[in-house]
């Protein structure tokens, strides 16, 4: 009670744990994995993909987080989704782009979804230690979707738990595929809700962020905000923030606008982000998605 007082009369609050959220945009890799639709990105596949374009979307997506620690938005975990399998993400965490911010661990289970794609974490080994970790299944019959990745560690003497999500798309219609979305809170809560622990849920809502993911939960959890920026993902011309966060505590959030992410969009007019692909053309870009720093509020600034 002391804590939250204190937050309320002092407008300049001091930050504690950060973290990182980043959709890599179909990060895959060029072998072709029986059972799940990736025939495109293979050899040959409609996206010509093959181990040279493999190679740079590394070293792009490398290129991305080591710019986000240069420009002070480092985290000790990063929440990533999009990317195909544990292979992509230890080809990731041993780029030169990355090796200097290291040494990074990887936490990742293989989910059902259809295309093959799940979500993952890297994290500073020297920081983190890892307690616990597993998947939030929501999959069933009628939906083969990627697995939330649960994640409980210790940082600074602290325990947090993580949750990195990539709620089904709208593809169908809004209103049609709510269900699925709604679903996935649903597991996800019934999961984390009563955590006493700090816990935050980070990732691809596919929804605005906002009230609309607290509703599944008790009333301390609350949503991430970044009113001062245009969003995370630019869709028919329209900036929407689908990346975002809830956590049972204050969080502070800051959409990372880095001008190397953006490129003039001269259909709709100002810029959006530098995508990786443009439908099977290789734009050797970064991600149709900004990532998304956040941080713990915790206190007055000393």
């Amino acid at each position: 009670m002391k804590q939250l007082l204190i937050c309320l009369l002092f407008p300049w609050l001091s930050q504690g744990q950060p973290w990182v959220f980043y959709n890599l945009e179909n990060l895959f890799d060029t072998i072709n994995d029986r059972g799940f639709h990736d025939e495109e990105f293979t050899p040959n596949g409609t996206k010509d993909y093959a181990s040279i374009r493999y190679r740079l979307c590394i070293r792009q997506s490398a290129r991305v987080l080591n710019a986000l620690e240069q420009s002070g938005k480092s985290a000790p975990v990063i929440g990533l989704c999009e990317i195909e399998n544990r292979s992509v993400l230890e080809d990731l965490i041993n780029h030169k782009g990355m090796r200097n911010y290291g040494p990074w661990g990887i936490v990742h289970y293989d989910s059902p979804d259809h295309r093959g794609i799940d979500c993952g974490i890297i994290y500073k080994s020297d920081q983190i230690q890892i307690i616990d970790s597993d998947r939030i299944r929501y999959s069933n019959d009628s939906l083969h979707t990627r697995d939330a990745l649960f994640v409980r560690y210790a940082f600074d003497t602290i325990i947090y738990n993580v949750v990195v999500v990539h709620l089904p798309s709208k593809a169908g219609g809004a209103i049609q595929s709510e269900w699925k979305r709604d679903l996935a809170w649903q597991k996800i809560s019934a999961a984390v809700d009563t955590c006493l622990d700090p816990t935050i849920i980070m990732g691809d809502f596919n929804d605005e962020v906002g009230r609309l993911q607290t509703k599944f939960f008790h009333h301390q959890w609350r949503s991430s905000n970044e009113p001062k920026s245009q969003g995370t993902y630019k869709y028919g011309g329209r900036w929407n923030t689908i990346d975002g966060a809830i956590a049972n505590f204050d969080i502070s959030t800051s959409i990372c606008d880095l001008s190397m992410l953006h490129v003039k969009d001269t259909k709709w007019g100002g810029s959006k982000p530098r995508r990786r692909w443009q439908g099977s053309f290789f734009k050797n870009g970064y991600s149709d998605h900004l990532p998304v720093y956040f941080s713990q509020v915790v206190g007055m600034r000393k």
